[in-house]
């Protein structure tokens, strides 16, 4: 079918990296007929300071993490308006070395992670068409776009142990994002998001912890070399999300930067193989890792009623 020549090659699923507060996303306006869906499976491997909560008497902490991830996505009409839901949720071996309270530890964590909801709504620049007409509309200049995220709190998670997989506490994701097409071949993109939090009352020895929300932005560029090909890059930074432990303050408001690089090629009609590779910019406080990634996801629309 002619179509999917035309536009799966805009279809971008990234997993989530394990610092929430930075997902670097290009291409998050890309379009899908309605009715679409797309699975995928994604493996990364990840080293640095991962999972490192700024609350914690932890020092040094130096993490290798090994994650398989499972996707789908759903594109279907919404308000007259083009939306897709998508679903995320990992499986995870990590292996961490840190100081704690002067002393050198080594644990291992392995279990699933907070897998992720999300629903997301192109406000301008696209409308919900079927696959007989996506392939001949109109290509917008300019798009608009917001997104709702929800972190479900199911991971692995021990309040006896410093350091877990899962967060306990549920964790609201709210994205604003702006496109512009430069030209037929080039893209670039805007986002502006924040992540809310609600209080971890069972956090390490019976504490709580609750974490003010983190701010973040990313700018983004892709270059579509054929129709089969595209590799972009972006560049992100996150600001605030405070912890208050027992309800003083930590003193410890994050300020970091990280970049990534993406490299997607189309695979067959319908297959779509990606790699991605990420690290940080800078780092003030908060998360200090690198990160590589190799996905790889089908799509198919649902089949039409035969008359």
């Amino acid at each position: 079918m002619k179509f999917f020549n035309k536009f799966f090659l805009a279809v971008l699923i990234l997993s989530s990296f394990k610092s929430i507060s930075q997902d670097l996303e290009p291409r998050f306006l890309s379009s899908l007929p309605i009715k679409s869906n797309i699975a995928g499976v994604i493996y990364s491997y990840s080293t640095g300071n991962i999972l490192m909560d700024n609350s914690l008497p932890i020092e040094d902490l130096n993490s290798d993490m090994h994650s398989g991830t499972i996707v789908y996505v759903r594109s279907f009409s919404l308000f007259n308006k083009l939306a897709k839901f998508d679903f995320n949720l990992s499986y995870s071996n990590a292996q961490f070395n840190a100081l704690v309270e002067d002393s050198a530890q080594e644990t291992t964590r392995t279990g699933i992670g907070d897998p992720n909801f999300r629903v997301s709504i192109i406000l301008i620049g696209d409308e919900p068409l079927e696959a007989s007409k996506f392939g001949q509309r109109k290509i917008s200049k300019f798009k608009l776009g917001v997104a709702l995220k929800t972190r479900i709190p199911i991971g692995q998670y021990d309040n006896s142990k410093l350091i877990n997989l899962g967060s306990n506490r549920f964790g609201f994701h709210f994205k604003t994002a702006a496109a512009y097409r430069i030209s037929p071949k080039l893209i670039i993109e805007g986002h502006v998001s924040s992540w809310f939090f609600t209080t971890n009352n069972s956090f390490y020895a019976d504490n709580k912890l609750w974490q003010e929300p983190l701010l973040s932005t990313q700018l983004n560029t892709a270059y579509i070399f054929n129709p089969k090909t595209w590799a972009s890059v972006a560049i992100g930074a996150v600001f605030f999300g405070q912890t208050h432990l027992n309800e003083l303050k930590q003193e410890n408001h994050q300020n970091n930067s990280r970049y990534s690089f993406t490299f997607s090629r189309r695979i067959g009609k319908k297959g779509s193989l990606k790699f991605i590779a990420t690290n940080g910019l800078s780092t003030n406080i908060g998360t200090d890792f690198t990160s590589y990634l190799l996905g790889y996801q089908f799509l198919w629309l649902d089949k039409t009623k035969k008359l």
